[in-house]
């Protein structure tokens, strides 16, 4: 990983996305009833992912630069959209252990993917790089302090 804050978020962003299309093939699957086995098991894994290392990647953008450039770019929808995301993870999670998971996992899997991937775009194509004109290097450097 690199010492650059939003370079590091960026990283963290293409993880998550290589893991979206692995849920989103797995939910394909359980949709048509193809080998529902290994795909709740990639569901499973997937959803491990988004409930570690992507709800530390929300904290850490919350904490670490939301906070700093709030008052300057606008932060709210994204704090937001963090908010349905993990209400959607946690639904994802309950559908997985759920009785019926064949069933209930796609359309939870398919609302997660489509809205995560969106929200990774904006973050990365309009608020990083304002975030980046609005911090400087200075700015970056103490904000990146804050990650955990």
């Amino acid at each position: 990983m690199t010492n650059d804050l939003l370079t590091r978020f960026a990283e963290e962003h293409r993880a998550t996305l290589r893991a979206l299309e692995r849920l989103e093939a797995a939910a394909e699957a359980l949709a048509q009833g193809d080998a529902p086995a290994s795909a709740l098991r990639a569901v499973g894994e997937v959803c491990a992912h988004l409930t570690s290392a992507v709800r530390r990647h929300y904290d850490n953008e919350e904490r670490a630069l939301f906070g700093q450039i709030a008052e300057e770019a606008p932060v709210t929808p994204f704090v937001d959209e963090h908010r349905t995301l993990r209400r959607l993870e946690a639904e994802l999670e309950a559908a997985l252990n759920g009785p019926t998971p064949d069933q209930d996992v796609p359309p939870v899997a398919q609302s997660l993917v489509a809205l995560l991937r969106a929200h990774i775009e904006r973050e990365d194509q309009i608020l990083f790089p304002m975030a980046r004109e609005i911090l400087g290097p200075e700015g970056l450097a103490e904000a990146a302090r804050l990650l955990r």
